[in-house]
């Protein structure tokens, strides 16, 4: 069972937590199914919003703090501010109450929430597919990463990362002719979250036959449910828990102040690594 040297030696309440983006959302999951979930828009607010949300949320569901038996919090990448905020309250509650905490990635998370709305809307289908989850990054760049579903279950494809989008997707295509080549293909392909910025791009790239993969764009965001999902699916494996101390958000870039900073220290040219 999951554990860290914490008092828990079975799990069966668990808070889950996201702040990585503009929208905030926790849930309380009971051995592996969510019996309680909220979602705010609270851009910049994450900081005031959190525990009052997750105070209410627990209060409807007849519970309390101290009835925790793990946390699970989305690691990013996303808003600087916002994935510390959730990884800070997530090391709190985990340290105070002397439970696991468990993070998982917040783009994962993203990626699965839109494969359980295509398994919904096509419950028949079982076809192989990829989901590439987008974040706004800004600079025409993302967060994005890849993930498979098929006969062989959930699997990662390309590791999370920031990337612009544009030149991205020339690599992304050789990936699925080398996948359909060997067999292992995807039938289709999913770009899901904030994809208001790429579309064109993504759809002049379908268009030109190089996805090689039937393509679909849609509007998405990050569920604690399925954050929840994930530390689940972690806890079922028999992994340990992350060190409380030691988890750190998982940023990928630079602050936007210290990009500020380095630009100044370099006379205003964009500073190595930045991108």
């Amino acid at each position: 069972m999951l554990r860290n040297g914490q008092r828990n030696e079975r799990i069966g309440k668990l808070l889950a937590i996201d702040t990585s983006t503009s929208v905030l959302t926790v849930a309380l999951s009971v051995d592996g199914k969510i019996v309680s979930e909220r979602s705010s828009q609270a851009e910049r607010n994450h900081s005031i919003k959190l525990l009052p949300e997750i105070d209410d949320m627990l209060k409807d569901a007849g519970a309390l703090p101290s009835d925790l038996d793990a946390v699970a919090v989305g690691t990013g990448p996303g808003s600087y501010t916002g994935v510390r905020i959730g990884v800070t309250v997530a090391k709190t509650f985990a340290w105070s109450l002397g439970i696991p905490v468990i993070g998982v990635s917040g783009l994962e998370a993203l990626a699965l929430g839109d494969a359980h709305t295509l398994e919904r809307e096509h419950p028949s289908s079982n076809a192989p597919r990829w989901y590439v989850p987008l974040l706004d990054a800004r600079r025409k760049q993302a967060f994005c990463a890849v993930f498979a579903s098929g006969p062989n279950g959930w699997q990662r494809v390309a590791e999370d990362g920031i990337r612009v989008v544009e030149n991205w997707l020339e690599p992304l295509g050789e990936l699925l002719a080398r996948s359909r080549e060997q067999g292992a293909g995807p039938e289709g392909i999913l770009f899901g979250g904030e994809t208001a910025g790429f579309r064109e791009t993504i759809l002049a790239w379908s268009e030109s036959g190089r996805g090689t993969a039937a393509t679909d764009i849609r509007d998405s965001g990050i569920s604690a449910a399925e954050i929840a999902e994930l530390a689940w699916r972690r806890i079922g494996s028999g992994a340990e828990a992350d060190d409380t101390h030691a988890l750190v958000p998982n940023y990928t870039q630079l602050a936007e102040a210290e990009v500020k900073l380095l630009q100044k220290e370099n006379g205003g040219g964009e500073p190595f690594g930045a991108s």
